[in-house]
């Protein structure tokens, strides 16, 4: 058995979660834009979570792993679609898919992690595996 950080006894069938950010289940639009030289990919769909480092998407409009795509995010917090111009599709599954951001500014990020802070749920705060701990 092994122990998380909490000190709880973990069931050896727990999933390690190898993510880079915690992630934040929320709903929001989002458009995506890309090109492969045999396939482009063009869409929109919905965000199933966001974190700082990537989301992870549904959408009836398929992608390609390994695709660089542009990625124009309708967060609700009043400013205009956060637009990030390198998010690789690192997971495909039917119509769910995943991207990590290469690149992000300081302004993007700090929009990112603000957004992730308002919306941390109850349950993401009592998972042992959260990054996000209340002292």
């Amino acid at each position: 058995m092994e122990r998380s950080l909490t000190g709880r006894t973990l069931k050896p069938s727990a999933r390690k979660d190898n993510r880079h950010a915690e992630r934040v289940t929320y709903t929001c639009p989002v458009s995506f834009t890309g090109e492969i030289p045999s396939q482009p990919h063009q869409g929109e769909g919905l965000t199933k979570d966001i974190s700082v480092t990537g989301l992870k998407i549904v959408s009836h409009h398929p992608v390609t792993r390994g695709t660089l795509l542009t990625i124009s995010l309708a967060l609700p917090d009043g400013h205009p679609p956060l637009t990030i111009y390198s998010a690789h599709v690192v997971w495909v599954s039917g119509a769910h898919f995943s991207v990590r951001f290469m690149h992000l500014n300081r302004e993007q990020r700090k929009r990112l992690l603000s957004f992730a802070l308002k919306h941390i749920g109850k349950e993401t705060m009592n998972d042992p595996w959260s990054r996000f701990k209340l002292a």
